[in-house]
């Protein structure tokens, strides 16, 4: 495994800005060569900006525990009550999205604070996904699908 392998086409990463850290946050990578050495150039992007930065300046965003057992058994518990849950957006709504169950996601909060990578667990009136409020479904204008994520 390598140095930068967390350095993918799509990924949401942290980037901390080595200007005093006045634009650190979380980007999306825009743009990647080949082959991640120290001196390549990554290009990032958010809403608002994009950087031409180096790979030592990147660092992968970590969720922390996993609620993916306790979502599971939760699911049971409401489908024993008659919820029903679907492993594809489309079967809950009228969508072009194609999102599924397993799919790795980045979530936006309403004020704009970005979380993930998060798995997508099920679909029932929206989108439930692997964070510890697995129980409030997101909205899937809150869900980035993160290309290249593993």
């Amino acid at each position: 495994m390598g140095k930068y392998d967390f350095i993918k086409l799509g990924n949401l990463l942290y980037w901390h800005d080595p200007d005093s850290g006045l634009s650190n946050g979380v980007y999306q990578v825009a743009s990647i060569p080949e082959n991640i050495e120290e001196d390549s150039v990554i290009l990032i992007a958010s809403d608002t900006s994009e950087a031409e930065v180096f790979p030592s300046e990147l660092s992968p965003i970590h969720t922390g525990r996993s609620h993916k057992e306790d979502f599971l058994r939760w699911k049971t518990e409401r489908e024993a009550e008659g919820i029903e849950f679907y492993d594809h957006l489309s079967k809950v709504m009228d969508t072009e999205n194609d999102l599924s169950v397993g799919d790795m996601v980045a979530f936006t909060n309403d004020y704009g604070v970005i979380f993930g990578p998060c798995e997508v667990l099920a679909f029932g009136n929206l989108c439930n996904i692997d964070s510890d409020s697995y129980w409030f479904p997101n909205r899937p204008d809150q869900l980035t699908i993160m290309r290249g994520a593993e």
